[in-house]
């Protein structure tokens, strides 16, 4: 039977938060930000596991997390590399060397977008089942000028043909794992997974509509934001 795999990453540093914490371990109303994202998939009936590649050194505190606030599905918590890439790396490794099959469904998912919803985590699993990958996107809502040295722009591109891409992506295992290996052997390295694919071309990549209240932790005034919507939506029974 195939398995549904969420697969956090946690890995980042965080520089651009101006905190000594990482990102994904700071707190809101006294509970870390990667245990509201956690939780989403704990409640998930589309998903059966859940494992973490995080960052060196918090490897422990993320387990004594999973079991304070009751988080059964994760099976593990591997250890993140020096990027994007060599962490999930790490964790596809894991998983092939621990009986997952190469037809298991993984949904990488950045640890730091807690308001993920079960429509996207569902869409993204029935659209990788079908078409074999899925990618969540948003539409833009601004039109778009191209520049590659930030000067000036001779290209534009209209907001009704542009996606802002968010996570999950969602790949089978096999695939994702002969990705990594093709982009080692290439000297292929990128931050985001479907980029690799896209440059590796394993295309087409199949859209999956996101939300824009799925939003990234990146910058201090973003916790701000984070706090409202918690406030807001009291969704989150921990």
């Amino acid at each position: 039977m195939v398995k549904r795999i969420a697969f956090v990453t946690a890995g980042g540093h965080g520089e651009r938060m101006h905190e000594q914490t990482p990102k994904q371990f700071l707190c809101l109303y006294d509970v870390p930000i990667i245990v509201y994202t956690l939780k989403k998939f704990e409640q998930s009936d589309c998903i059966d596991v859940i494992l973490v590649v995080c960052l060196s050194g918090w490897v422990e505190q993320l387990k004594n997390m999973a079991i304070k606030y009751n988080i059964k599905k994760l099976v593990a918590v591997v250890e993140g590399g020096d990027n994007s890439q060599e962490s999930i790396s790490n964790g596809i490794r894991y998983l092939l060397d621990n009986g997952y099959s190469s037809d298991d469904i993984v949904m990488v998912h950045e640890s730091v977008r807690p308001f993920i919803t079960e429509k996207i985590i569902s869409d993204n699993i029935a659209t990788c089942m079908e078409k074999g990958n899925a990618v969540t996107v948003i539409r833009g809502n601004e039109s778009y000028l191209f520049s590659e040295n930030g000067i000036f722009s001779d290209k534009h591109f209209m907001r009704e043909s542009m996606y802002m891409v968010q996570t999950p992506q969602t790949f089978r295992l096999g695939m994702i794992d002969k990705a990594i290996k093709e982009a080692k052997e290439k000297g292929i390295l990128s931050q985001s997974l479907y980029i690799l694919m896209s440059q590796l071309n394993y295309t087409p990549l199949y859209l999956v509509d996101g939300n824009r209240f799925n939003l990234k932790l990146t910058y201090p005034e973003d916790l701000r934001i984070f706090e409202l919507i918690i406030s807001e939506t009291q969704k989150y029974s921990l």
